[in-house]
């Protein structure tokens, strides 16, 4: 009776079994059911593989940015060094911006005596005020023409190298200072004639005529033409440079170190001195490119 039992049971689970296997295989609907299971299972294995490959090409491009890095680190750490070695050798004493205006500058002494207030900090910004057309100057040496006048500052080491008896009692400082105030008298004396070429007709009949005579007079004498330069009158009421004692030691020593020329064809105005009683202390080079004179030494690029 067990075996027949057995058997029994057998044959229905053979018969289940195909019962299985026949509408698995006849039903359309399963089949379909199984064809969706399998293309997402392989919509998702492609997936994962895109998205390996993503993580792939990600780790590559961060393993090859680590050399840039480490050139970059090397690059800063030269940069820091030399910041520090021009931090150390910095004078105590920093220059003011170029469009600040300079105390004591008076456009009074070149001749501009009858501007407004208007007028005179427009030439002074060095932009147009009171309808003054600041024109850039014409000819060839417009290309030349630098927008602001050198500030070629004086090293430590380098006025230090000078002699004692040069140097006296000035120091670096005050030197600078000295230079940075004279480089603004002769960028205002440099918008000043820049005015008189731009028509200059917003001026007054006189200020215009005197304005004329100092482009011609001085602005344009060989030695002169070309550069910034400034009269011993923009002297008389300056704040770091005076004409006194101490201020002619700095010429001196400006002179010296090649920061300031005398041109000695336009040092005398001829009968033009008699009329405006200024002496041209001395002129900044405009040019940007090679100079036919004599290079100044020990000059601060």
């Amino acid at each position: 009776m067990d075996t027949c039992r057995d058997l029994g049971a057998a044959i229905s689970e053979r018969i289940a079994e195909l019962k299985r296997l026949a509408l698995l295989r006849l039903e359309d609907d399963a089949k379909e059911l199984f064809h969706q299971d399998m293309s997402g299972l392989e919509a998702s294995v492609r997936a994962l593989e895109d998205q390996f490959s993503s993580l792939k090409a990600f780790v590559q491009k961060e393993l090859s940015a680590v050399a840039k890095v480490e050139a970059l680190i090397d690059a800063s750490r030269i940069q820091s060094e030399h910041l520090q070695a021009i931090a150390t050798n910095l004078p105590a004493r920093l220059p003011r911006p170029a469009n600040s205006s300079v105390q004591g500058i008076s456009l009074a002494s070149a001749g501009m005596g009858g501007l407004g207030p208007g007028q005179l900090d427009g030439l002074k910004s060095g932009g147009s005020a009171g309808g003054i057309a600041m024109a850039p100057t014409g000819g060839d040496d417009a290309g030349r023409r630098r927008k602001e006048a050198p500030r070629w500052y004086v090293a430590e080491r380098e006025f230090e190298a000078v002699s004692s008896y040069l140097r006296g009692r000035l120091l670096p400082d005050k030197v600078n200072s000295a230079l940075d105030e004279l480089a603004g008298h002769a960028q205002n004396n440099s918008k000043l004639i820049a005015a008189v070429k731009g028509g200059g007709n917003k001026l007054a009949p006189a200020d215009r005529k005197r304005a004329a005579e100092l482009l011609h007079s001085v602005a344009m004498k060989d030695g002169v033409k070309g550069h910034y330069w400034f009269l011993e009158s923009d002297l008389r009421d300056g704040v770091a440079i005076k004409l006194d004692k101490t201020g002619k030691s700095i010429l001196t020593l400006l002179r010296h170190l090649g920061r300031l020329q005398e041109p000695g064809n336009a040092w005398y105005f001829g009968e033009r001195a008699e009329i405006f009683n200024n002496k041209l202390v001395g002129e900044f080079p405009m040019q940007s490119g090679p100079s036919s004179e004599p290079s100044p030494q020990g000059l601060l690029h």
